[in-house]
């Protein structure tokens, strides 16, 4: 049927249906009108007359028609009964478009435990259609209506997010969720702290996300957001779909030594999406279940802006050179592969250019240079991925390039990164990571195996206790670094010697022990001679004047080494005071 689409839901449909059908009897009536009254009256009369007799229909009424005459045209009589259907029909429409757009605002304000998407652009729609694939309610906020928004658990306030008042119609308060996913990063920001601003004292807890298009803003605004106390109850953190984008492909995609060798990987394009997937590559490369890398991990990086571009990742992430050797080349890889100068076939290749165009054309022409194995050449597609099956992870195909190439891999950096598990990993989660993973590799170093300590695994395989332990610590490194004047920015490059002096040591070490001491005090831990985990006894159960100089120990070398997890996510403490200058107490704000 004309007008319809075969996705739309049978309710959809069905009104569709009948505006259609009542569309057909208003034609129809018309005409039949007219021509009636052009029977009844004579030719003598003027059309306008006619049209405007037959115009009187549609108000249960018309001029010639007050007599009643005892006999009428066919057509006339049609048209009588036809015209005010039409008008009743449309005054019922009228009255449940209001009644619903008044009911939807109040059910909005009213909603609880539902989440808010601001925006209308490809990432807020995909991200209402995951949240409601996982059941979730959704209410969007968007400035415009949207055919989009009409989803069978979603609900539309239109509006401008960065108002209170419009977000309070979404049932801000009640919600568990907000999503700030403009086309603008600004005005992302701005609605995530309209969102921090407008909560409640009695406010149910929440998260706030906000989309931010460009890494180092996002990496700035969350070392802002961590250096400074927030309101209890609230997340507040800022995404960027690139690096989201990067990790979720690098949990499909696994880098395992290729005849003995570590594999060689090809980076194509120096986006922000090449640049994340350069640093995932080489985190996972360097956490390897069986042990840790032994030899280096090969990453090849083709764009005009290569050698710079790896430089700044250097710099911003230092554990790269430990684990990577990188071959730089200045120029597209069409050009490269044109010159003959590439000598060593990648196992893997990444094409992550923005321009899809491009992309492709890249990545069908560079196939050709290479015997890879199937799918062996990831591009970023996000058009193709859009359209694909299932939830965007691996139950979709890629059939539409398979009878071109077989291997070609499609991924959408949009699908993958609106993952609402994946946007909830925020800050203090991936620092928490991060803690887990020096403490995973310094126990490597040390010579421990999985036999003599069942807490190196993964971070997915922890113990939900030692990963909330983990969380807590790194909820904690914005209290600390605020009591000895410091604060964090994205790192821009390397320091020199130790951040902090001996007293700072001493005095975060003690801040550290005594909010270890809270987190186990309030899960039932005690004091006991010997560590106790039945019992949940530990000798470290005590203030820090009475702790064993070995435990006090651990806590200094948690401090030292924070510089160091803190440069794994790519940020840097910096001094806004003196040292020795930091007047806040051991306790904090």
């Amino acid at each position: 049927m004309a007008g319809q689409h075969p996705n739309d839901p049978p309710t959809q449909q069905a009104v569709i249906a009948v505006r259609i059908a009542f569309g057909v009897v208003l034609v129809g009536g018309l005409v039949l009108g007219y021509v009636g009254f052009g029977q009844m009256l004579g030719a003598s009369r003027p059309p306008w007359d006619l049209l405007y007799y037959d115009l009187q229909l549609f108000v249960l009424g018309a001029d010639p028609l007050q007599g009643m005459p005892d006999r009428l045209p066919i057509t006339l009589q049609i048209a009588r009964f036809a015209a005010p259907l039409v008008t009743v029909y449309a005054v019922v429409e009228t009255a449940r478009v209001l009644f619903a757009a008044e009911w939807g605002r109040l059910r909005a304000r009213r909603a609880r435990g539902h989440a808010i998407v601001c925006g209308q652009g490809p990432v807020a729609e995909m991200l209402v259609r995951r949240l409601e694939l996982d059941g979730r309610r959704v209410i969007a906020v968007r400035a415009t209506p949207s055919a989009a928004a009409r989803r069978p658990r979603s609900r539309t306030v239109l509006g401008d997010a960065r108002d209170p008042a419009v977000l309070r119609a979404g049932g801000l308060d009640r919600a568990t969720a907000l999503y700030a996913c403009t086309e603008d990063s600004t005005v992302n920001t701005a609605i995530a702290l309209a969102a921090a601003r407008s909560r409640s004292d009695d406010t149910e807890p929440q998260s706030v996300y906000a989309a931010i298009r460009d890494p180092e803003l996002c990496l700035t605004l969350q070392a802002r957001y961590l250096g400074h106390p927030h309101p209890p109850g609230l997340r507040l953190d800022f995404f960027n779909i690139d690096d989201l984008a990067a990790r979720e492909l690098f949990g499909r995609v696994r880098l395992d030594p290729v005849e003995g060798r570590p594999p060689t990987i090809l980076v194509v394009g120096t986006t922000a999406f090449g640049r994340a997937v350069v640093v995932e590559a080489s985190r996972q490369w360097r956490l390897r279940a069986d042990g840790g890398p032994t030899k280096p991990l090969q990453i090849i990086v083709a764009d005009p802006t290569a050698t710079v571009t790896l430089n700044e990742l250097v710099q911003r992430y230092p554990f790269l050179t430990t684990v990577c050797d990188f071959t730089p080349h200045n120029s597209d890889l069409l050009t490269l592969l044109a010159g003959d100068e590439q000598s060593a076939h990648p196992d893997i290749a990444f094409i992550c250019y923005d321009d899809e165009e491009v992309a492709m054309k890249t990545a069908l022409t560079a196939e050709r240079f290479w015997r890879g194995k199937p799918r062996s050449v990831v591009v970023r597609l996000d058009q193709l991925a859009t359209f694909r099956g299932g939830r965007g992870r691996e139950d979709g195909d890629d059939r539409l390039l398979y009878e071109i190439s077989e291997g070609l891999r499609v991924f959408g950096v949009v699908r993958a990164a609106c993952e609402p598990t994946l946007i909830g990993d925020d800050l203090v989660e991936r620092l928490a990571r991060a803690i887990h993973d020096r403490y995973l590799l310094a126990r490597r170093d040390e010579g421990q195996t999985l036999d003599t300590n069942t807490s190196l695994v993964d971070w997915g395989d922890l113990p939900p206790e030692l990963r909330e332990s983990n969380r807590e610590q790194a909820r904690d490194i914005g209290r600390k670094l605020r009591a000895i004047g410091c604060t964090l920015i994205p790192r821009v490059r390397e320091t020199s010697g130790n951040m902090f002096t001996d007293d700072e040591i001493e005095r975060l070490a003690e801040m550290e022990h005594g909010r270890w001491v809270d987190e186990h005090r309030l899960t039932g831990w005690r004091y006991g001679e010997e560590r106790d985990a039945a019992r949940q006894l530990h000798p470290g159960m005590v203030d820090w004047n009475d702790l064993p100089d070995p435990l006090r120990r651990r806590d200094r070398t948690a401090v030292v080494e924070l510089p160091a997890i803190l440069a794994d996510v790519g940020f840097q403490v910096i001094r806004t005071e003196p040292a020795g200058e930091a007047t806040i107490g051991l306790d904090g704000p």
